[in-house]
Protein backbone atom coordinates (compact mmCIF):
# COMPACT_ATOMS: atom_id res chain seq x y z
CA UNK A 1 0.00 0.00 0.00
CA UNK A 2 2.49 2.46 0.95
CA UNK A 3 4.40 1.82 -2.57
CA UNK A 4 1.41 2.51 -4.58
CA UNK A 5 1.85 5.97 -3.01
CA UNK A 6 5.60 6.54 -3.42
CA UNK A 7 6.16 8.43 -6.56
CA UNK A 8 7.45 6.53 -9.35
CA UNK A 9 10.87 8.09 -9.71
CA UNK A 10 11.72 7.26 -6.21
CA UNK A 11 11.19 3.26 -7.20
CA UNK A 12 13.72 3.46 -9.49
CA UNK A 13 16.51 3.04 -6.72
CA UNK A 14 14.86 -0.12 -5.40
CA UNK A 15 17.74 -2.64 -4.76
CA UNK A 16 17.40 -6.07 -5.76
CA UNK A 17 17.81 -7.38 -2.52
CA UNK A 18 14.63 -4.91 -1.37
CA UNK A 19 12.69 -6.98 -4.06
CA UNK A 20 13.73 -9.99 -2.98
CA UNK A 21 12.25 -9.52 0.67
CA UNK A 22 9.24 -8.56 -1.20
CA UNK A 23 8.79 -11.54 -2.98
CA UNK A 24 9.44 -13.30 0.11
CA UNK A 25 6.92 -12.20 1.44
CA UNK A 26 4.22 -11.84 -1.10
CA UNK A 27 5.02 -15.41 -3.16
CA UNK A 28 6.62 -17.32 -0.50
CA UNK A 29 4.34 -16.41 2.65
CA UNK A 30 4.55 -19.87 4.27
CA UNK A 31 8.97 -19.60 4.29
CA UNK A 32 8.47 -15.85 4.91
CA UNK A 33 6.26 -16.39 8.22
CA UNK A 34 8.23 -19.50 9.00
CA UNK A 35 5.23 -21.71 10.08
CA UNK A 36 4.12 -25.03 7.71
CA UNK A 37 0.65 -24.62 6.45
CA UNK A 38 -2.27 -26.48 7.37
CA UNK A 39 -3.75 -29.64 5.79
CA UNK A 40 -6.15 -28.41 3.37
CA UNK A 41 -4.90 -24.63 4.02
CA UNK A 42 -3.18 -24.45 0.72
CA UNK A 43 -4.04 -21.32 -1.79
CA UNK A 44 -4.42 -22.04 -5.59
CA UNK A 45 -2.32 -18.70 -6.41
CA UNK A 46 0.39 -19.47 -4.11
CA UNK A 47 3.25 -22.12 -4.72
CA UNK A 48 3.82 -25.41 -2.65
CA UNK A 49 5.73 -25.71 0.34
CA UNK A 50 8.65 -27.92 -0.71
CA UNK A 51 8.84 -25.17 -4.08
CA UNK A 52 9.00 -22.35 -1.58
CA UNK A 53 11.72 -24.15 0.52
CA UNK A 54 13.74 -24.43 -2.14
CA UNK A 55 13.46 -21.13 -3.37
CA UNK A 56 14.18 -19.48 -0.35
CA UNK A 57 17.47 -21.62 -0.50
CA UNK A 58 18.25 -20.48 -4.11
CA UNK A 59 17.86 -16.82 -3.28
CA UNK A 60 19.87 -16.88 -0.01
CA UNK A 61 22.57 -19.23 -1.44
CA UNK A 62 23.16 -17.77 -5.15
CA UNK A 63 20.78 -14.62 -5.72
CA UNK A 64 21.95 -12.19 -2.92
CA UNK A 65 24.93 -12.59 -2.57
CA UNK A 66 25.96 -11.82 -6.02
CA UNK A 67 23.20 -9.26 -6.57
CA UNK A 68 21.84 -7.98 -3.24
CA UNK A 69 23.54 -4.43 -3.40
CA UNK A 70 21.98 -3.89 -7.57
CA UNK A 71 19.50 -1.14 -8.19
CA UNK A 72 16.65 -3.16 -10.30
CA UNK A 73 18.14 -1.21 -13.53
CA UNK A 74 21.69 -2.01 -12.99
CA UNK A 75 20.88 -5.95 -13.53
CA UNK A 76 21.22 -6.77 -17.06
CA UNK A 77 21.27 -10.11 -19.58
CA UNK A 78 24.67 -10.35 -20.25
CA UNK A 79 25.94 -9.86 -16.83
CA UNK A 80 23.93 -12.36 -15.47
CA UNK A 81 23.79 -15.06 -18.62
CA UNK A 82 27.98 -14.91 -17.70
CA UNK A 83 27.59 -14.97 -13.94
CA UNK A 84 25.50 -18.60 -14.46
CA UNK A 85 28.09 -20.20 -16.29
CA UNK A 86 30.28 -19.77 -13.77
CA UNK A 87 27.91 -21.00 -10.88
CA UNK A 88 29.43 -24.94 -10.03
CA UNK A 89 25.42 -26.68 -10.83
CA UNK A 90 23.86 -28.61 -13.15
CA UNK A 91 22.33 -27.04 -16.31
CA UNK A 92 18.80 -27.73 -14.49
CA UNK A 93 19.93 -25.77 -11.54
CA UNK A 94 21.25 -23.00 -13.27
CA UNK A 95 17.81 -22.91 -15.42
CA UNK A 96 15.94 -23.04 -12.20
CA UNK A 97 17.96 -19.60 -10.89
CA UNK A 98 17.70 -18.21 -14.48
CA UNK A 99 13.92 -18.98 -14.21
CA UNK A 100 13.49 -17.57 -10.35
CA UNK A 101 15.28 -14.08 -11.45
CA UNK A 102 12.89 -13.84 -13.97
CA UNK A 103 9.95 -14.39 -11.80
CA UNK A 104 11.23 -11.42 -9.32
CA UNK A 105 11.67 -9.16 -12.64
CA UNK A 106 8.00 -10.55 -13.02
CA UNK A 107 6.75 -9.23 -9.52
CA UNK A 108 8.63 -6.09 -9.46
CA UNK A 109 7.02 -4.94 -12.94
CA UNK A 110 3.34 -6.38 -11.25
CA UNK A 111 4.14 -3.95 -8.41
CA UNK A 112 5.06 -1.12 -10.88
CA UNK A 113 8.72 -0.79 -9.52
CA UNK A 114 10.25 -1.38 -12.85
CA UNK A 115 8.73 -1.47 -16.36
CA UNK A 116 11.41 -4.39 -17.88
CA UNK A 117 13.14 -8.27 -17.31
CA UNK A 118 15.79 -8.35 -18.42
CA UNK A 119 15.94 -11.98 -17.36
CA UNK A 120 14.06 -13.03 -20.05
CA UNK A 121 16.95 -12.34 -22.87
CA UNK A 122 19.17 -14.42 -20.70
CA UNK A 123 19.75 -17.75 -22.47
CA UNK A 124 20.28 -21.39 -20.04
CA UNK A 125 20.08 -24.37 -21.21
CA UNK A 126 18.40 -27.09 -18.71
CA UNK A 127 19.56 -29.91 -21.10
CA UNK A 128 20.77 -32.61 -18.98
CA UNK A 129 24.60 -33.40 -18.88
CA UNK A 130 24.58 -37.21 -18.48
CA UNK A 131 22.14 -39.59 -19.06
CA UNK A 132 20.55 -40.77 -15.50
CA UNK A 133 21.32 -44.45 -14.71
CA UNK A 134 18.60 -46.73 -14.84
CA UNK A 135 18.19 -50.01 -13.24
CA UNK A 136 17.88 -53.56 -14.83
CA UNK A 137 15.16 -55.81 -13.55
CA UNK A 138 18.27 -57.24 -12.08
CA UNK A 139 19.51 -54.68 -10.14
CA UNK A 140 15.82 -54.14 -8.84
CA UNK A 141 15.10 -57.64 -7.74
CA UNK A 142 18.78 -57.79 -6.03
CA UNK A 143 17.77 -54.43 -4.33
CA UNK A 144 14.37 -55.40 -2.76
CA UNK A 145 16.54 -58.64 -1.44
CA UNK A 146 18.60 -56.69 0.91
CA UNK A 147 15.91 -53.87 1.97
CA UNK A 148 13.42 -54.63 4.93
CA UNK A 149 10.07 -54.23 5.54
CA UNK A 150 8.15 -52.14 4.82
CA UNK A 151 11.03 -50.26 2.73
CA UNK A 152 11.11 -53.09 0.32
CA UNK A 153 7.50 -53.07 -0.63
CA UNK A 154 7.62 -49.14 -0.84
CA UNK A 155 10.47 -49.53 -3.41
CA UNK A 156 8.67 -52.39 -5.19
CA UNK A 157 5.68 -50.34 -5.67
CA UNK A 158 7.59 -47.19 -6.68
CA UNK A 159 10.00 -49.37 -9.11
CA UNK A 160 6.88 -50.57 -10.92
CA UNK A 161 4.69 -47.89 -10.65
CA UNK A 162 6.65 -44.56 -11.32
CA UNK A 163 5.26 -42.60 -8.53
CA UNK A 164 7.48 -39.52 -6.99
CA UNK A 165 8.30 -40.50 -3.85
CA UNK A 166 6.08 -37.93 -1.92
CA UNK A 167 3.04 -39.91 -3.78
CA UNK A 168 4.51 -42.74 -2.63
CA UNK A 169 4.45 -41.67 0.91
CA UNK A 170 1.48 -39.85 0.84
CA UNK A 171 -0.76 -43.26 -0.12
CA UNK A 172 -3.22 -43.77 2.28
CA UNK A 173 -4.93 -47.19 2.81
CA UNK A 174 -8.39 -45.66 1.29
CA UNK A 175 -6.73 -45.22 -1.71
CA UNK A 176 -5.79 -48.72 -2.74
CA UNK A 177 -8.34 -50.46 -4.35
CA UNK A 178 -7.71 -53.93 -4.21
CA UNK A 179 -10.96 -55.11 -5.79
CA UNK A 180 -10.28 -53.15 -8.83
CA UNK A 181 -6.42 -53.20 -8.32
CA UNK A 182 -6.05 -49.40 -9.10
CA UNK A 183 -4.25 -46.56 -6.75
CA UNK A 184 -5.91 -43.30 -6.56
CA UNK A 185 -3.24 -40.68 -6.43
CA UNK A 186 -4.67 -38.22 -4.48
CA UNK A 187 -2.17 -36.28 -2.63
CA UNK A 188 1.49 -35.83 -1.98
CA UNK A 189 3.57 -35.40 1.10
CA UNK A 190 6.67 -33.64 1.20
CA UNK A 191 8.71 -32.27 3.95
CA UNK A 192 5.69 -33.71 6.10
CA UNK A 193 3.26 -31.16 4.42
CA UNK A 194 0.05 -32.25 2.23
CA UNK A 195 -0.80 -31.11 -1.03
CA UNK A 196 -1.78 -32.24 -4.09
CA UNK A 197 0.02 -33.69 -6.59
CA UNK A 198 2.66 -32.30 -8.56
CA UNK A 199 0.76 -31.91 -11.82
CA UNK A 200 -2.85 -32.72 -12.57
CA UNK A 201 -1.64 -35.51 -14.66
CA UNK A 202 -0.29 -37.17 -11.52
CA UNK A 203 -3.48 -37.14 -10.05
CA UNK A 204 -4.92 -40.22 -11.50
CA UNK A 205 -5.45 -43.90 -11.19
CA UNK A 206 -2.24 -45.80 -11.61
CA UNK A 207 -2.92 -49.78 -12.29
CA UNK A 208 -1.59 -52.42 -9.69
CA UNK A 209 -0.61 -55.20 -10.62
CA UNK A 210 -1.71 -58.52 -8.87
CA UNK A 211 2.04 -59.75 -7.30
CA UNK A 212 1.87 -55.75 -6.15
CA UNK A 213 -1.59 -55.84 -4.61
CA UNK A 214 -0.24 -58.99 -2.84
CA UNK A 215 2.94 -57.17 -1.10
CA UNK A 216 0.49 -54.46 -0.17
CA UNK A 217 -2.10 -56.81 0.96
CA UNK A 218 0.35 -58.55 3.32
CA UNK A 219 1.88 -55.47 4.28
CA UNK A 220 -1.75 -54.28 5.69
CA UNK A 221 -2.43 -57.06 7.27
CA UNK A 222 0.59 -57.31 8.95
CA UNK A 223 0.76 -54.38 10.57
CA UNK A 224 -0.70 -52.11 13.29
CA UNK A 225 -1.51 -49.52 11.00
CA UNK A 226 -4.08 -50.74 8.69
CA UNK A 227 -7.43 -48.31 8.76
CA UNK A 228 -8.98 -47.19 5.72
CA UNK A 229 -7.76 -43.31 6.52
CA UNK A 230 -4.04 -44.97 8.13
CA UNK A 231 -0.49 -44.42 6.20
CA UNK A 232 0.28 -46.87 3.52
CA UNK A 233 3.89 -46.67 5.12
CA UNK A 234 3.40 -45.13 8.43
CA UNK A 235 6.45 -44.27 11.16
CA UNK A 236 5.93 -46.59 13.69
CA UNK A 237 8.40 -43.81 15.09
CA UNK A 238 5.62 -41.01 15.16
CA UNK A 239 2.90 -43.96 16.06
CA UNK A 240 1.87 -43.44 12.43
CA UNK A 241 0.40 -40.18 12.72
CA UNK A 242 3.02 -39.46 9.91
CA UNK A 243 4.28 -41.19 7.18
CA UNK A 244 7.89 -42.80 6.96
CA UNK A 245 10.40 -39.98 6.47
CA UNK A 246 12.43 -40.58 3.20
CA UNK A 247 15.60 -39.13 3.60
CA UNK A 248 16.03 -41.00 7.35
CA UNK A 249 15.13 -44.41 4.70
CA UNK A 250 17.94 -43.56 2.28
CA UNK A 251 20.23 -43.23 4.56
CA UNK A 252 19.49 -46.14 6.95
CA UNK A 253 18.51 -48.47 5.02
CA UNK A 254 18.53 -47.36 1.09
CA UNK A 255 22.78 -47.23 0.91
CA UNK A 256 23.79 -50.02 3.26
CA UNK A 257 21.13 -51.97 0.31
CA UNK A 258 22.57 -50.61 -3.11
CA UNK A 259 26.14 -51.48 -1.50
CA UNK A 260 25.17 -54.99 -0.76
CA UNK A 261 23.41 -55.62 -3.94
CA UNK A 262 26.73 -54.32 -5.95
CA UNK A 263 24.54 -51.77 -7.82
CA UNK A 264 27.76 -49.25 -8.95
CA UNK A 265 25.59 -46.65 -10.75
CA UNK A 266 24.35 -43.40 -8.91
Amino acid sequence: TINRQTPQQLLKNVSVETLVKHHQEHELPDIFSKQKPATGTSDEHHKSYSTQYAYDIYLKKWVLPRWRSYRLSEVKAVDVEAWLKTMPLARGSRAKIRNLMSALFSHAIRWEWTERNPIKSVRQSAKRMRTPDVLTPDEIMALLKNLPEPLRTAAELDAFTGLRRGELIGLQWEDVDFESLVIHVRRSVVMMVQGAPKTEASAKDVPLDAALAESLLKLRLGGPYNRETDWVFASPTMKGKQPLWPETLWRRYGRPAVKAAKIQKR
